[in-house]
């Protein structure tokens, strides 16, 4: 027997959330079904009934012999060698006389509407052996048996959206607890991963910088060696690789992110600052512009990842410059944070820009051939999605060669609750 993983409260939670809501949408689409059985069936059940009706009020009309022979649910008016006799209970305001005479003059039977407060009656007048004969049929009767039919739809109705509910609910929970288990152990999996990566990456880091000012103070190695320069690669991949765990395990986090009124400006200011030498090392000149100070409820740790990312991945495409621009759009509910670079621009539809492991970053002359993963703008979108935003991508506004990607998030803050 395949032994279940143990959620968290948490995760508890939100399946059980997610069941409830599944519940509900399938409660719902059979509602919408039985309305519209409903509405069929009482719709057939009236035009049945008015057809039976009609050819009731056309029997009694030929064949009736007295006013007390009126079928049930119908009333009679005769006028003949007698005078006119009506039926005992019929209403004030009928027998309709003047069509009884026209068809006594006429001798074509007649159909015609009356009206009895707000029912329309269906009124046949016929001749029938030397008599004028004018049959009204009672709504009262099938008004009633509409009304007991709605009654049985609507509790029959009631029942069945509640147990669909209640069902939709539970099989929703057997259906997607073996995804919530699956999404569960992997989020542990990484969160073990990065606990027994962390501490040897940060021994290997540590060791490598030892190694290097070793190298550096041997007086038999060479100013220009080349075990000066591996040393430096091996600290370089050190700090890629701590990097891309980083991003691996900000990327996995499904926890909803903390909000916090943060300057998003100071936020890309210190990204800048950060990533500079970087841009002089690739001879790339980084510029910020924009606003100077924008403040929004993000969280400040998740936007400086996003702004990195985008910032690294622009220096890598850029030719000569990069510039990362902060403003709020038109009505000042967002700020947008708009990175740009004079590098080819987009290639391809770009539809698998910012999925995971979709790098389309070509290798520069005298670079090494160190892999890149692709992570940088996923994690990017990620983030926007935690922000209740969005993040696009395009060619520069000011319409010069290259690329711009555009960061959009709320001023007010709105997390996706996952």
């Amino acid at each position: 027997m395949r032994r279940r993983a143990r959620l968290t409260s948490a995760e508890d939670y939100r399946l059980r959330r997610t069941a409830r809501l599944l519940g509900l949408q399938a409660a719902a689409l059979v509602l919408v079904c039985l309305v519209a059985v409903g509405v069929t069936v009482v719709l057939v059940v009236a035009h049945g009934q008015a057809e039976v009706g009609e050819r009731a009020l056309e029997s009694a009309a030929r064949s009736v012999d007295d006013i007390h022979d009126a079928p049930t649910g119908m009333w009679v008016a005769i006028d003949g060698p007698h005078g006119l006799e009506t039926s005992p209970d019929m209403p004030d305001g009928l027998p309709d006389v003047s069509v009884m005479t026209d068809v006594a003059q006429t001798g074509k039977a007649r159909w015609t509407q009356a009206t009895l407060g707000d029912d329309e009656l269906t009124v046949f007048t016929a001749r029938s052996r030397n008599r004028t004969v004018q049959a009204i049929l009672d709504p009262r009767e099938s008004h009633a048996e509409i009304g007991r039919l709605v009654a049985a739809l609507a509790v029959a109705g009631g029942l069945g959206v509640v147990l669909a509910g209640l069902g939709g609910s539970w099989l929703a929970g057997r259906a997607v607890r073996p995804t919530v288990e699956a999404l569960a152990l992997q989020r542990r999996f990484v969160a073990d991963a990065s606990h027994e990566l962390r501490t040897p990456l940060t021994l290997l880091s540590t060791r490598a910088q030892l190694l290097r000012r070793h190298a550096r103070a041997d007086p038999a190695v060479a100013e220009g060696s080349r075990i000066l320069d591996d040393v430096d690669a091996l600290l370089e991949d050190t700090r890629a690789l701590t990097s891309i765990l980083e991003d691996m395990l900000l990327a996995a986090d499904a926890r909803s992110v903390d909000l916090a009124p943060s300057d998003v400006v100071v936020i890309a200011d210190s990204t800048v600052a950060a990533a500079r030498a970087t841009a002089q090392g690739r001879e790339v000149e980084l510029v910020r512009a924009g606003e100077t100070s924008v403040v929004a409820a993000v969280s400040s740790v998740s936007v400086r990842r996003a702004v990195t990312a985008l910032v690294d991945n622009a220096i890598d495409h850029a030719v000569h410059q990069v510039r990362v621009v902060v403003t709020r759009d038109g009505d000042g509910e967002a700020v947008v944070v708009r990175v740009e670079d004079d590098g080819p621009g987009i290639l391809g539809d770009g539809g698998d820009l910012f999925e995971r492991f979709a790098s389309r970053r070509a290798l520069r002359v005298g670079e090494d051939d160190r892999r890149h993963y692709g992570l940088g703008l996923a994690l990017v979108a990620e983030v926007a999605a935690q922000h209740g935003g969005s993040v696009t991508a395009g060619p520069r506004p000011d319409g010069r060669a290259g690329a711009a990607v555009t960061l959009r998030l709320p001023v007010s803050g709105r997390a996706r609750q996952r």
